[in-house]
């Protein structure tokens, strides 16, 4: 949380908010590599794409007004300058504390995070790899049949998220072995879109089967754990076994 890369909302520096620095030519493989920065997206992105990214990645119950600040105080360059933009239409202190202009100003600095490093591909990439070797781990081909032979290790799938969005894609692996919701494909069935899992294989409902069967619910920081590393407050484990 250095204030000269701009994550800190209550730090002031520069809206950047590039995890590989100021240096657009970065190699970073942690994160998509970007020369865009969060001033880039608040300066020139339309009210629209604000809004979007707002409630994609920061789950913001008032988009809309905060995008339409954000617009008005234009230009932005410092992480002050985006939470004075934040404060015009949210009050510093709220009877209900998610209202309020910290939780707020953590809910559009997070959103603007993500979009900038990619992070959502990033997790999705990881996903797609992962899941697919937790498959051969336990004996099963890409396509679900089994390797036959003797008793396979099985395999394990552990995510831990920080937000919903991500939370929500683990979720969605171990449930129905996709990422995402769906996918469109210029192939067409009966004239209904297509459905296809990470991977790639067209999704029969009558036949699919469940890839991975959670381990156990998911899991929270404990009071304690929250105590040493506050940032763990928002995590959420879920751990899954291949069936």
């Amino acid at each position: 949380d250095t204030s000269e890369r701009g994550f800190a909302f209550m730090k002031e520096g520069p809206l950047d908010m590039r995890m590989s620095g100021n240096d657009p030519y970065s190699q970073s493989t942690a994160v998509g590599s970007s020369a865009l920065t969060a001033a880039d997206i608040c300066n020139e992105f339309d009210e629209a794409a604000l809004i979007d990214i707002l409630r994609t990645y920061g789950d913001e119950p008032r988009a809309r007004r905060v995008a339409g600040a954000i617009v008005s105080s234009r230009p932005l360059h410092t992480t002050t300058d985006l939470v004075h933009a934040i404060n015009s239409v949210t009050p510093t202190f709220a009877r209900q504390k998610r209202a309020g202009l910290i939780a707020t100003s953590a809910r559009v600095f997070q959103a603007l995070r993500i979009a900038v490093n990619e992070e959502d591909g990033a997790l999705k990439e990881v996903l797609e790899r992962v899941a697919p070797w937790a498959l051969a781990r336990s004996g099963y081909s890409l396509r679900g049949k089994s390797g036959g032979g003797g008793v396979m290790d099985e395999g394990i799938l552990v995510v831990l998220s920080y937000h919903s969005m991500e939370d929500k894609m683990a979720k969605r692996v171990i449930r129905d072995g996709k990422v995402d919701l769906f996918e469109r494909s210029s192939r067409r069935r009966g004239g209904s879109v297509l459905e296809k899992d990470i991977y790639g294989n067209v999704i029969d409902e009558s036949t699919f089967d469940v890839p991975f069967e959670p381990l156990a619910k998911q899991r929270k920081a404990t009071e304690e754990e929250i105590a040493v590393n506050s940032r763990s407050r928002s995590a959420t484990l879920r751990v899954a076994i291949r069936i």
